[in-house]
């Protein structure tokens, strides 16, 4: 295990999942199979939902640690400058293993706002959890698991728990492994393509019925630009998404996540935090990449105003 940098003072998370090194191009349309296309831009940088989740959180003005497996290979040193350089904090896992970090190849079609990925996720990487990791919680407002790395995320969410930290899980597709995790999250938001067994796809009312058996708290669902909708304890609710001239829609889910730990972290409730969240995330749409926005935040609606990132 090894960590590259010293927390501060400011709100401090746990991050627990995967990194990547994603190489994004941007094309007018995607291409024709067995053609070769002109790019308009490229983009390359670390990536992974936990990663993305915690370059938003400190974009924000939070200091976020990833707990994640980078490595010795030399791919490791584009995700640990990427991750320096937006002020996350890393404690790499596998800091003697020469494993290489899974690869991201993305192409984003400008004219239909989309994104289509091919990678490996975590699963070809051993890593399990040591119990020397709970000395990372003290101090820590909120704790975020991707779901890659089973063993690390129930072991870090079982520790949070006990100590009163919230728990929240990015849930993407449903994994096997969600199930021994469930009993040790408060807080699900997932995709509307999460489907236990037995659960139809998109059958929302069946996935709130079975995080709830599972213990969850409160869950949201998310459908890209279509509402969210969830439950806050016993109260349903139902969130419209911002309109916005999406350009790029890479990460958008990433950068919800990590923006709703920031404002859950800094006193918000659970419907209020997904509301901040999904402006941001829609915001980070117009521009292409999974950092541009960073760079442009004073353009952010209510900037400056009374909204709980001013």
């Amino acid at each position: 295990m090894n960590d590259n940098s010293a927390p501060d003072d400011r709100k401090l998370s746990l991050f627990v999942g995967l990194s990547t090194v994603d190489i994004a191009y941007s094309v007018d349309s995607y291409p024709a199979e067995d053609t070769k296309t002109q790019a308009r831009n490229q983009y390359i940088g670390a990536g992974g939902p936990a990663t993305n989740a915690a370059v938003a959180y400190a974009a924000l003005g939070g200091a976020p640690t990833l707990v994640t497996a980078v490595g010795t290979q030399r791919l490791g040193d584009l995700i640990r400058n990427d991750l320096a350089g937006h002020g996350v904090r890393i404690v790499d896992v596998c800091a003697g293993s020469d494993h290489q970090p899974p690869v991201s190849s993305i192409v984003v079609a400008e004219a239909a706002a989309t994104r289509t990925v091919v990678s490996l996720d975590g699963t070809r990487i051993a890593v399990a959890y040591e119990h020397g990791l709970a000395e990372l919680l003290p101090g820590v407002n909120i704790v975020l698991v991707d779901g890659h790395y089973p063993a690390l995320a129930a072991g870090l969410c079982e520790q949070a728990r006990s100590l009163g930290i919230p728990t929240v899980l990015d849930a993407g597709r449903f994994k096997d492994s969600h199930i021994a995790l469930l009993p040790h999250i408060r807080s699900a938001i997932c995709a509307a393509a999460f489907a236990p067994p037995g659960i139809r796809k998109g059958d929302t009312a069946a996935v709130l019925a079975y995080l709830r058996a599972a213990g969850v708290e409160n869950i949201a669902i998310t459908n890209g630009a279509e509402p969210i909708i969830g439950l806050a304890g016993d109260r349903e609710f139902r969130i419209d998404i911002p309109e916005t001239r999406a350009v790029d829609t890479l990460g958008a889910g990433d950068i919800l996540h990590g923006a709703f730990c920031y404002f859950t972290s800094t006193g918000h409730d659970f419907v209020h935090a997904l509301t901040s969240a999904s402006e941001v995330a829609s915001f980070s749409c117009r521009f292409f990449g999974t950092r541009e926005w960073c760079n442009r935040l004073s353009e952010l609606p209510g900037r400056g105003t009374s909204r709980p990132w001013a």
